[in-house]
């Protein structure tokens, strides 16, 4: 008996299927799923690591400092910024979060002994710090303490980029990858005389988005403290994390105050901006385009429902329940939802190869994530089942509930 029920209710929706609208629903599904996914897949790929090489720096940010003038330099004169200037920098409204620099008070030098070939050398130096919330380094690697076994530093690329091709391509070493370069154990000589100090260090990660050799915030104050005789000083450079909308008034407020700023990184924080707006764009269009063919099945399905409103009174009255009525529109709506969404995925993948072959000598990607997205997707697909199956109930029941009263 249950067999035949849900054969003889099976038969009923499959008499009543419109292929036309049944088309057009997965043509708008299966191309609104392949834009969400190929946004997203996109974005994980290339876009969330535009304008930046590592992943250690925060996108919107800019580094301030004040132009010299001939006449500081002969009156030796600092450039550095007082407390009233910062405190009305960081009122600005393209200002999210303001941040200094801090400097080495102290004579540094980094020394490497001889070791794998490379000859042993000491270099002059300098240290600075930025706050931690202004940079993505691991925890672990950059926290400091006065138990940590090594200094950790953050090291411009650009300086390697010397070592391997100006320096060691002339004096006979071998040149060395970044990995391999982190490896290196090297020691800073702190301070002079009786307060000189040598402790090991290690490179942890590099960045070409500022000139300057980091180290954590917590080290530069305990060894000013230690080893200064002059702790606090005015900064000379100031890190700003602006909004991420491109503000045509900041550059004008750089150029009032004399600051000296490098355009390429608010050029380069407009083109993220608009990166990251496009995307939001064409997701919200796979997203109108999903909701489409939505609401397009279930409007088929709810035209089925009215067409078949007799005979769903008739079956109810016969014994048939909520269930067993709903059950073979929720199938086929679920059926046709995956159908669409499995249509979706090899479109991705052939959109993604296609782009990883075109892109490679650009930008090079270890591991796509459409494999990941299309994983999540799988959820997107759920909620649009459980909203198909919703409505079918409500509709069916509305239908026997009526007939209820009627009776």
């Amino acid at each position: 008996m249950l067999l035949n029920s849900r054969s003889l209710i099976d038969k009923l929706v499959r008499k009543n299927l419109s292929f036309l609208r049944i088309t057009s629903f997965c043509l708008f599904a299966i191309v609104g799923f392949f834009i969400l996914l190929l946004a997203s897949t996109i974005y994980m790929d290339y876009a969330k690591d535009f304008g930046k090489e590592s992943g250690l720096w925060k996108t919107n940010f800019v580094v301030l400092n004040k132009k010299i003038s001939s006449l500081q330099s002969i009156t030796g004169e600092k450039s550095t910024f007082d407390q009233s200037e910062i405190d009305e920098l960081s009122k600005q409204a393209f200002v999210e979060e303001l941040g200094v620099f801090k400097s080495s008070q102290f004579p540094v030098k980094l020394q490497l002994g001889n070791i794998g070939g490379m000859r042993g050398f000491t270099t002059d130096l300098f240290l600075e710090s930025v706050p931690e919330n202004f940079i993505e380094v691991e925890n672990s690697a950059w926290q400091w303490t006065t138990d940590t076994q090594y200094i950790p530093i953050i090291l411009p690329k650009s300086y390697l980029n010397l070592y391997n091709f100006g320096f060691a391509s002339t004096q006979g070493l071998p040149q060395l990858s970044e990995n391999l370069f982190t490896k290196i154990p090297f020691q800073l000589v702190l301070g002079k005389g009786e307060n000189q100090q040598v402790y090991p260090a290690k490179i942890v990660d590099f960045t070409t988005k500022i000139n300057t050799i980091l180290v954590p915030p917590a080290f530069l104050d305990w060894a000013n403290e230690e080893l200064a005789a002059k702790t606090t000083v005015e900064p000379s450079r100031v890190l700003l994390n602006t909004r991420m909308d491109p503000d045509a008034d900041m550059l004008h407020y750089f150029e009032d105050k004399n600051y000296d700023v490098n355009k390429d990184e608010l050029k380069n924080n407009e083109l993220t901006y608009y990166l990251q707006l496009a995307f939001s764009g064409v997701l919200l269009i796979g997203l109108l385009i999903v909701g489409a063919a939505l609401w397009l099945i279930l409007i088929n399905f709810q035209l089925m429902i009215e067409k078949n409103k007799k005979k769903t009174k008739d079956l109810f009255l016969m014994g048939y329940t909520l269930t067993q009525l709903s059950r073979p529109y929720i199938k086929y709506a679920c059926l046709f939802l995956v159908l669409s969404y499995l249509a979706a995925i090899p479109l991705l993948f052939i959109s993604d190869s296609f782009l990883q072959e075109k892109l490679q000598r650009f930008i090079f990607v270890e591991q796509s994530q459409w494999i990941r997205m299309s994983c999540y997707g799988i959820g997107l697909v759920l909620l649009l089942i459980l909203i198909n199956t919703l409505f079918i109930r409500t509709s069916i029941k509305s239908i026997i509930t009526h007939k209820k009263r009627a009776s």
